[in-house]
Formats: structure tokens, C-alpha cells, sequence
């Protein structure tokens, strides 16, 4: 055991010599996950998007079509940014890019509703946004709801009703709908923490790739070897060490960042988190580990690990249901540790659940790990057939002297 342990130490001496020799390397596992994470949630800081832009056509310039315009524009979501004569000069702005909707108000909008007749007011969004059109679409229906219930108020009371009949005649249904776990529908919770978690992975699984093909690029896999006396998974423990304890410390970093720093709702166990995401770097880690064994050539190992990572965000299933994906998108999903470690995150965070609950889900992102063992043996087999062939070279030169 004091053999093992001392043949690792002296691996992992040496590669932080390396990391510490090389700007490139020294960046991807020092400063640079970390200004990712904050230039994503800078983009996002703001939190609940608001003022999203919106053009009116207003072809009735009544008293109340222009309360209409006000009742938009007094919506958080919404902002009236200019106002048009036809639909023609609103689609060339949408196609441009420089508002989401436009609200159409015919012409005699008011004489129809004094005439008791319905006038049409017609929304058009870009759904190309997906969440912004759902966001322009639900908030134009709640303002032209309120508008409509002060109209129908205005009319009950203007033919003798009372308070009592307004309500009936305004909401004869009462609703009441109550959000969990992001009570504000901030984006912040739900979009940025998966973002930054599928970033981390990333960083990641391109941190080891870079570590184990520098060492086949640079021909110097034979300095590594000898470090660890030969011990391939010696060799193996000691360079994946560093790489091991600074992908542990972004990740603390990330979650203190929005569970303790922003005060985000944390319902769950600090201990539970720290376990989810130990296994979550060593999942990815062997992953990485796996792919180059796969190759053992540094740009191919590169190339695959983007290939299988750079995805991984849309299948988590925050933005896009898990259960609606197609059987073949599931088990793509399957296969990525970052989806297992968000449910177990969310899990933690947003319900606290207990060590029984998350067990399961655990013990699948944990049979990642077993990826090492596949790897460690390719990676041996490799060093010892490099070994055979040294040895016939020098064996063959010998000979035919």
C-alpha cells in the first residue's frame, strides 16, 4: 500500500508540474470554467425576461384602443416600442428581429364594443423563440383578460349591477394556481444552474482528454510510466488526481455560488450534493478516460469527446421533457452522466430528497465509473505492446549485427 501510495503522489507531482508548465492547460482547469459560469449567468442575471419589445397597429385611435396600448405596455413582460400604421411595416421589424409581436386593433374597435358586437384583436408573435413566444402569447392573453373584465365591470355597473354581479359575470369561476420550486419562474434556477452543470461536464472530460494525449502526442508516455515504477494504474490514479480535485472544487464553487452567494431556495443535504457530485467528476472522468483508450490519438479522442459532450444540454430535460423525447433520444440521454447527476441535483435542491430516493439514480451515474476499469486495460495493453515492439526492434537490430 505505502508503494501505491507513493508511486501515485509521485505521478500526480509530476503532472502538476505539467499543468503548471502550460498556460493552456492552467486556464481550462483554473480560471476559465469559471468565467464561463459567470458570463452565462450574466447573460441570464436579469432573471424574468421583461419589456420584450412589441409593435401596435392601431387603426382605430379611439380613447379605448389607446387603453389598450396602455394596458400592454403596462405589463412587466411587455413593451410597446412603436406604434405603425400597417402590418406590412410590423412584419419587415419582426423579420428583422426588433420586436417579438404585433398587436392589431381595427378600425371602429370601440364602436363595437359599445354596440355590444366583438371586435377582433389579433396578436401575431414569433414563435421561432420558442420561450419568448410562449412568454409574449400568455402574457398578451392575461392583459386583453384584464382588459376585457374591466370593460364587462364598466358595463354591469353602467346597467344598474352591483359588486356581487360584476364578479359573477367578470370570473364565475375562481382560480387559484400556485408554482412550486421556482415560485418567480426565474430563469436563473432553471436554465443557468443545467447550463453551467453542462459546461462543468465539458471541462470535464476535455481536461483528462488534454492530460492523456499531450503525454501520446508528446511521445512522453514512457516518462509517465516510470514515475509510477511501471504501475499503469498507479499511473492512471496519480495524472487523473489533480484533474479530480480541481473539477470538485469548480463544482462547490458553482453550487455555493447559487445556493449560498444568490441565496437560491436549497431544500436538500449539503453531504447528498457533495457525494452527487464526486461520482459526477469521476463519471466524467472515465468517460474521457474511456474515449481515448478508444484511439489513443489525441485529436480523435478530442473530436469524439466534443461529439459526445457538446450535446449533453439538450437532453437534460429542462427545457425539453424528458417523456416526450423518442425512444432513441432516451437512450442517448441514458448515456450521459450529466443527466443523471441534474436529476439528482434537482432532486436535492428542489425537493430534498432522502438518501433512499436518490439512491437509484445514484447508482446509475456511479456505473459510469466502471469505464476505468475498460480503460486502465486498454491503455496497459497499449503500453505493452508498445513494450513487445520495442523490445523485437532492438532484439532485430541486435541480430543483423
Amino acid at each position: 500500500m505505502r508503494l501505491f501510495i507513493t508511486q501515485i503522489k509521485a505521478v500526480w507531482q509530476r503532472e502538476n508540474q505539467l499543468i503548471l508548465a502550460s498556460k493552456w492547460q492552467l486556464s481550462l482547469v483554473t480560471w476559465l470554467p469559471l468565467a464561463c459560469m459567470l458570463l452565462v449567468y450574466a447573460i441570464f442575471s436579469q432573471g424574468i425576461p421583461r419589456d420584450l419589445a412589441v409593435a401596435v397597429v392601431d387603426q382605430d385611435h379611439s380613447r379605448l384602443s389607446r387603453s389598450l396600448v396602455r394596458y400592454i405596455d403596462a405589463n412587466p413582460a411587455l413593451a410597446v416600442t412603436v406604434q405603425l400604421t400597417s402590418l406590412a411595416e410590423g412584419k419587415a421589424l419582426m423579420q428583422r428581429g426588433e420586436v417579438y409581436a404585433i398587436v392589431h386593433i381595427p378600425r371602429a374597435f370601440e364602436k363595437q364594443i359599445y354596440l355590444a358586437m366583438t371586435p377582433e384583436v389579433t396578436t401575431f408573435y414569433n414563435a421561432q423563440y420558442v420561450l419568448i413566444g410562449k412568454l409574449v402569447s400568455s402574457n398578451m392573453v392575461k392583459t386583453f383578460a384584464t382588459f376585457t373584465a374591466q370593460i364587462d365591470a364598466v358595463k354591469t355597473l353602467a346597467s344598474g349591477g352591483n359588486l356581487a354581479l360584476i364578479k359573477g359575470a367578470v370570473a364565475p369561476i375562481s382560480t387559484q394556481i400556485n408554482p412550486l420550486y421556482n415560485v418567480s419562474t426565474n430563469y436563473i434556477p432553471f436554465l443557468v444552474t443545467a447550463a453551467v452543470a453542462a459546461l462543468w461536464q465539458i471541462f470535464i472530460l476535455v481536461s483528462v482528454l488534454l492530460a492523456f494525449g499531450s503525454e501520446y502526442k508528446n511521445n512522453t508516455q514512457n516518462s509517465w510510466f516510470q514515475r509510477a515504477d511501471g504501475a499503469v494504474v498507479s499511473a492512471v490514479m496519480g495524472k487523473l488526481l489533480p484533474y479530480t480535485l480541481l473539477s470538485v472544487v469548480h463544482g462547490l464553487l458553482f453550487l455555493s455560488f447559487f445556493y449560498g452567494y444568490l441565496s437560491m431556495p436549497m431544500h436538500g443535504n449539503w453531504g447528498y450534493l457533495l457525494l452527487i457530485l464526486v461520482t459526477a467528476v469521476l463519471a466524467g472522468q472515465a468517460i474521457a478516460l474511456f474515449i481515448f483508450s478508444l484511439t489513443m490519438n489525441f485529436t480523435q479522442a478530442i473530436s469524439m469527446g466534443a461529439a459526445y459532450s457538446a450535446p449533453a444540454f439538450a437532453f437534460i430535460g429542462v427545457t425539453f421533457p424528458a417523456e416526450s423525447m423518442p425512444q432513441l433520444a432516451l437512450i442517448w440521454r441514458s448515456l450521459l452522466p450529466i443527466t443523471h447527476y441534474m436529476q439528482l441535483q434537482i432532486g436535492q435542491v428542489n425537493y430534498g430528497q432522502d438518501f433512499m430516493t436518490l439512491l437509484p439514480q445514484l447508482t446509475s451515474l456511479g456505473l459510469f465509473t466502471l469505464m476505468f476499469v475498460v480503460a486502465i486495460y486498454r491503455i496497459k495493453s497499449h503500453r505493452d505492446n508498445a513494450l513487445v515492439t520495442d523490445n523485437n526492434t532492438i532484439s532485430t537490430g541486435h541480430d543483423d549485427e
